[in-house]
C-alpha cells in the first residue's frame, strides 16, 4: 500500500514538473516572437534624416515630410517619433 502511494506521488510530481517547464518554454518563445516582430517593424522606419518640412502651396501651411511622403496631419510625426522612440530601447 505504502509502495502505490509512493508511486502514485512520484508520478504526480513528475507531472507537474513537465508541465511546468512546458509553460515556461511556451512564454520564452512567446517573448522572442514578439521581439522579432519589433526588429522587423523597426527596420521599416524610415531614417530620421528624411524628415523635413515642406510648404504646401495650395493651403499655404508646412507639413512633414519623410522618404516615404507626408507623415499625416492627425499626430503621424508624433507617432512616428514614439516609434523611434520604442525602436531605440
Amino acid at each position: 500500500m505504502l509502495r502505490n502511494r509512493l508511486f502514485n506521488v512520484l508520478v504526480a510530481i513528475a507531472l507537474v514538473l513537465v508541465v511546468a517547464l512546458t509553460v515556461r518554454e511556451a512564454f520564452a518563445t512567446s517573448i522572442t516572437i514578439s521581439q522579432a516582430d519589433t526588429a522587423i517593424k523597426c527596420d521599416s522606419l524610415p531614417s530620421h534624416y528624411s524628415i523635413h518640412t515642406e510648404i504646401v502651396k495650395t493651403t499655404g501651411t508646412r507639413l512633414t515630410y519623410t522618404e516615404d511622403g507626408p507623415t499625416g496631419i492627425d499626430g503621424g510625426l508624433m507617432n512616428l517619433l514614439s516609434t523611434y522612440r520604442t525602436c531605440s530601447r
